[in-house]
């Protein structure tokens, strides 16, 4: 899996303290631990939380890595479904932001993590060839 981060020094307007995570995965590799839409949330929600937590590091509990990514599996909530406007929403507010990056076409399946928030979204989609997925966080 490959992704970037983009943070608030790369945005139009650096003070909006925003960041947005891409992930990327190709569906060709099936040999490793990513099989399913599910598998691939659970590997974004860890490398974003593994991130977070580094960039903390005084402040939370000391966890095994392998420790965490079950933790974050066995809490994920069942995905939410992605209306055809909501896509066309986020399609609009953030293909500009993530070039090079760009959101699928064909996609299969596409949800939330978890319920989105006026200040926190993470979108994941589907395709017949990659798994897409889309953080966007704000603190403002």
């Amino acid at each position: 899996m490959r992704y970037y981060v983009m943070e608030q020094d790369e945005f139009d307007s650096p003070s909006s303290e925003e960041m947005i995570y891409v992930f990327e995965h190709e569906r060709k590799n099936t040999w490793g631990e990513i099989r399913s839409l599910e598998d691939f949330t659970a590997k974004c929600l860890f490398t974003e939380s593994r991130d977070h937590y580094m960039y903390r590091k005084n402040a939370v509990e000391d966890i095994d890595v392998f420790e965490l990514e079950e933790k974050l599996k066995e809490e994920l909530l069942p995905l939410q479904e992605v209306t055809d406007d909501e896509l066309l929403q986020l399609k609009e507010g953030f293909s500009e932001q993530i070039k090079p990056f760009i959101f699928p076409n064909n996609i299969i399946r596409r949800a939330y993590a978890y319920e989105p928030d006026w200040n926190d979204r993470f979108f994941v989609a589907e395709t017949e060839e990659k798994y897409f997925g889309l953080y966007w966080c704000t603190t403002a």
